[in-house]
């Protein structure tokens, strides 16, 4: 971490959720204390791991903010108690930044570079270990369906994501933001817990007249849900599936929704049966649940995380 600032530099908080980040955590916490921007201040919350990884951080960052919460508050939770104590000291700049990132040392620093009034800024993310394959963290997407176009994941970058642009969506696994976007767009909703938390917030800010700038110049390496289990598990899927629908129910148009809403069940369903029939009925289980869940209004922390013993 760094000593105070020039006033001519605006302090950056890099905010931070934890849980359970003991296998991943202090490549990360190198990279964010060797970032060379003069101004960067970490608030990570620690949402009630039991690996230790809550002392790791204060062992090796013990400048940062840790906030230590007793229970588990999700990606959305952690992340708006991050950002509101941020903001209270006098953050200018947010940079959400997931902790199973590895980043480079000059990630603040070219962030800010391209940082513009009503703008949001994110970098190249790669998959850890993938020889520069692409993660889904930006790119075209797709309001009639509520998934990505033109997908990247796991596929060298295409063209048009060979230089700066906007792009029509992002995720928040990195992705800078002024202190400003908080006032006009809110924070984010804690009734998803996690996933598509993102394009929702996103998409609100959008609609207060933010854009997202790409640059792909600056490359961070990413885990893929490293907290969550890794690939498809029951609670990705769940939380997944019921907030795919949550988020299309609040940003499309009642025709959309309903031509949307009819597509997924079939699509459901035909999932579920392939799954069963894979000796995978666990995800098909967590997938249907997540999808009743949705349209009866069941939000929140509805499907206990990997490692959790309260069995919710």
């Amino acid at each position: 971490m760094k000593h105070p600032a020039p006033a001519a530099s605006p302090l950056v908080a890099i905010v931070t959720v934890n849980y359970n980040g003991g296998a991943f955590i202090e490549p990360f916490l190198e990279g964010v204390r060797r970032q060379t921007y003069p101004a960067v201040h970490l608030v990570a919350v620690d949402c009630a791991s039991t690996d230790g990884s809550d002392v790791r951080i204060e062992r090796i960052c013990p400048e940062a903010t840790l906030i230590r919460s007793a229970e588990n508050l999700g990606f959305t939770g952690g992340n708006n108690l991050a950002v509101s104590t941020a903001l209270a000291a006098g953050a200018q700049f947010i940079l959400f930044l997931n902790n199973d990132t590895e980043v480079p040392p000059d990630l603040v620093d070219q962030l800010m570079q391209r940082q513009a009034p009503y703008r949001l800024v994110v970098p190249r993310v790669e998959l850890l270990g993938s020889g520069g394959l692409l993660d889904d963290t930006a790119g075209r997407f797709d309001w009639q369906r509520g998934i990505w176009r033109d997908w990247v994941y796991g596929k060298p970058p295409p063209a048009w994501l060979q230089h700066e642009t906007t792009v029509e969506m992002a995720s928040l696994c990195c992705l800078l933001a002024p202190a400003d976007v908080f006032r006009h767009a809110g924070l984010l909703d804690e009734r998803l817990f996690m996933y598509y938390e993102d394009f929702d917030w996103v998409r609100r800010a959008q609609g207060a007249g933010y854009r997202i700038w790409y640059v792909p110049d600056v490359t961070v390496q990413h885990r893929k849900s490293a907290s969550s289990g890794g690939g498809d598990t029951p609670f990705k899927l769940y939380y997944a599936t019921r907030n795919r629908v949550a988020v299309m129910r609040r940003h499309s148009s009642p025709s959309t929704f309903v031509r949307f809403s009819l597509e997924l069940a079939v699509t459901r369903l035909l999932r579920a049966l392939l799954l069963t029939a894979g000796g995978r009925g666990a995800l098909a289980r967590a997938m249907l649940a997540g999808w009743r869940d949705a349209y009866t209004g069941r939000m929140g922390r509805t499907f206990a995380p990997p490692g959790s013993s309260d069995g919710r």
